[in-house]
């Protein structure tokens, strides 16, 4: 006799309650860095969204840099010094730029607990891509609503 595998997915974890000191961890902002882009709300809505335990603030892209030798000279009418070229290879991680502007879009995303509005910065096809990614992490159906009112999803949780 063999019996069918249920797929279980991740448990949503509970809120702290207002007296908790963990509420106010919840209650600071949070980004969530992708590669080509970010989004950024209270830590509170990001882990009652995506299980957070599962990211990979490590996975870097390997970028290529070409640079072509060349001159350079210092002062006005002074002699060139000659600049060697180079190609080597580094490794850039997702990050998000600081400013004490909001940056980003503001979107709405919308849960089956709920709305809350994130700041999003990069394109929504960098944003739509990511999710589709990382539907193995939803607790439950999302959609996306960006801020110049499209609407995206439902993303449906998955188990790959």
């Amino acid at each position: 006799m063999t019996d069918t595998p249920t797929v279980q997915f991740a448990t949503r974890p509970n809120p702290p309650v207002v007296t908790d000191p963990e509420y106010q961890a919840w209650s600071r902002v949070a980004t969530l860095n992708y590669d080509g882009g970010y989004i950024e709300a209270t830590y509170g809505d990001l882990i009652q969204t995506w299980s957070l335990g599962s990211t990979d603030a490590c996975a870097g892209q390997a970028r290529a840099v070409v640079r072509a030798a060349s001159t350079r000279t210092n002062t006005i009418g002074m002699a060139s010094t000659p600049v060697a070229g180079a190609n080597y290879v580094y490794t850039a991680y997702p990050k998000r730029n600081s400013s004490l502007a909001a940056g980003g879009d503001a979107f709405t995303i919308h849960t089956n607990i709920g709305s809350y509005t994130a700041r999003v910065g990069g394109d929504v096809q960098g944003l739509i891509a990511y999710v589709c990614t990382v539907t193995n992490q939803l607790y439950s159906p999302i959609s996306i609503q960006s801020s110049s009112g499209a609407w995206y999803g439902p993303f449906v949780p998955s188990d790959s």
